[in-house]
């Protein structure tokens, strides 16, 4: 079952329907049920109690936001992590700086990874310096996004604190990841410079 929102609410059922559901779930009571009934049977039936709960609370959800107004075009929250990997890495790991991560504002998951990537490789391009020996040839980025709302819904994100760091350690997958590879960074990076020169000798002029 998915945890999109979105699909959840375009597969909303009528008010009659649901009645029939629900009394089609209602589970029987425990005296009823065979003592003997085989074990992996049962685990299955849990599992797909628990899948049907899931589905359930995200379904919920999207109902809810029926009925607040300009509900289509609702900001929400999400919750993102830039992280680094290179040639003497081994994996993915967070990226220096409090503006590696953090919980913002927007439409979609996808615009969130964009932007973030960006911010942050405006932020290195003005910080350099500070960053001269990290700042390696074969540096990627990744920036990893959550929806908080669903990921928080997960039942691994249960009692979580919202956090990218928290989604991740739960093994709760993003909505939305973007690499950059080196070329990318570099590319990205020797532009921002030239620009910051650019902008200098033109005030200089002045």
């Amino acid at each position: 079952m998915t945890d999109d929102l979105t699909d959840a609410w375009d597969r909303l059922v009528p008010l009659r329907r649901l009645y029939q559901v629900a009394a089609l779930l209602n589970m029987p009571r425990l005296g009823k049920t065979d003592a003997h009934e085989d074990t992996q049977q049962i685990n299955q039936q849990a599992v797909l109690y628990a899948g049907i709960a899931d589905w359930a609370r995200l379904s919920a959800q999207a109902a809810e936001q029926l009925g607040k107004p300009d509900a289509a075009d609702a900001t929400d929250l999400y919750a993102y992590l830039v992280e680094y990997t290179d040639q003497h890495a081994k994996g993915w790991h967070p990226a220096p700086s409090e503006h590696s991560q953090g919980i913002v504002l927007a439409d979609t998951a996808e615009a969130v990874a964009q932007t973030v990537l960006t911010h942050y490789i405006t932020y290195l391009a003005e910080h350099r310096e500070d960053y001269e020996l990290w700042l390696v040839d074969s540096l990627s980025l990744r920036a990893s996004v959550w929806h908080v709302n669903i990921a928080a819904a997960h039942p691994w994100g249960h009692n979580c604190p919202s956090s990218a760091h928290t989604f991740k350690e739960a093994k709760i997958s993003p909505h939305a990841i973007e690499i950059l590879t080196p070329i990318q960074v570099h590319r990205f990076m020797d532009h921002l410079i030239a620009e910051t020169r650019s902008h200098g000798n033109d005030d200089a002029s002045d």
